[in-house]
């Protein structure tokens, strides 16, 4: 039987990644509510993607008491994730929050216990995870190719919410309603690949946050070098003020470098240093461009989530991956104002 879900915010989120990801899965999945406090974008998503036999609703605690509902998307502003994720975990809900998975460290806390509690599964969409290139990379930096890896970074932007949201007046400048500026929009995708690239603890953070363009009152600019506990190094960049959009990741080993690059002709490329004893190891040893596997970043995730319900698995971007993504991003926060290195608590 198909996973039975409902969507919660009816926005970009739904309209781009959700929506088009389940409806391409049909046989697995199954939407069978919509709900947005602005019912008529609700009822425009359900004719564009022709949902005949879903219903339409605006108020959200109507959809999770529902008997007909496996599973519940939270497709809204980021403060809201907290009290939607707790009150879908404890109708016995499963739940695909869109990252950040909150707004505060003691947020993610309880979202994470609700779902324990009620023997659900809490899922964060970190869709870069998913992409196929990422994916790959990861493939490489597991295989030991590179040898040990002391050195890691990446870099996300973008030219702004505003270019494919709504407009300036959009809660994605409200700090209260969104937590922060690009370090919490995009910076959420950089600092959660990267760990999970790295895989070994963020130790420390010292951060540079800045609103250098776009005279809104969050940031639209970052930088943070991280501090692992083996004692390499990172850092990781975001920005609403990069034309056009990039995500690139570097990653600098014992025997040899990789470098991803999303939209490139070659995006994926890794370079072997000549290591034998009395050779220069800055001479090339040996290209490779790793194959990349098919499909997208949200079709990836969205496919996977509905999958792990199937199987009856926990999914791997669990609440606490989302949780300690957030912990850190609190500490760059807390770093840019201090001016100081913040160990990672």
């Amino acid at each position: 039987m198909a996973v039975r879900i409902g969507i919660i915010g009816c926005g970009k989120i739904a309209d781009r990644a959700s929506l088009p990801n389940l409806v391409n899965y049909r046989g697995k999945a199954e939407v069978k509510v919509l709900c947005d406090v602005d019912v008529s974008k609700a009822k425009a998503l359900k004719d564009k993607f022709e949902l005949c036999g879903a219903d339409v609703v605006k108020d959200w605690k109507k959809l999770i008491t529902r008997k007909d509902i496996d599973a519940v998307f939270v497709d809204t502003p980021n403060y809201l994730h907290e009290e939607m994720t707790v009150g879908a975990a404890e109708n016995k809900k499963h739940i695909l929050v869109e990252k950040p998975i909150a707004i505060t460290v003691k947020s993610a806390d309880k979202m994470i216990k609700a779902a324990k509690s009620n023997g659900v599964y809490l899922m964060v969409e970190q869709t870069h995870r998913f992409n196929p290139i990422h994916q790959a990379a990861k493939k490489v930096l597991e295989s030991g190719m590179l040898g040990k890896i002391h050195n890691i970074r990446g870099r996300i932007g973008h030219a702004g919410p505003e270019y494919w949201s709504e407009g300036k007046a959009h809660w994605f400048y409200d700090k209260k309603r969104s937590g922060g500026g690009a370090m919490v929009d995009i910076g959420v995708h950089i600092t959660d690949l990267i760990r999970w690239f790295a895989a070994k603890p963020i130790t420390e953070v010292f951060a540079t946050i800045r609103t250098i363009e776009k005279g809104v009152k969050v940031d639209d600019n970052a930088t943070v070098l991280l501090k692992f506990e083996d004692g390499s190094k990172g850092e990781i960049e975001c920005s609403w003020t990069t034309r056009p959009y990039e995500v690139m990741t570097f990653a600098y080993g014992t025997k040899g470098k990789m470098m991803t690059n999303l939209g490139a002709d070659k995006p994926i490329k890794v370079v072997i240093a000549n290591t034998n004893k009395g050779e220069d190891p800055n001479c090339t040893l040996e290209e490779l461009y790793p194959e990349v596997g098919p499909g997208g970043d949200w079709e990836n995730s969205v496919h996977y989530f509905v999958d792990c319900l199937v199987k009856g698995e926990r999914p791997s971007v669990s609440g606490e991956e989302g949780r300690e993504t957030i912990r850190i991003i609190s500490s760059a926060y807390e770093s840019n104002e201090s001016g100081k290195w913040v160990k990672i608590k």
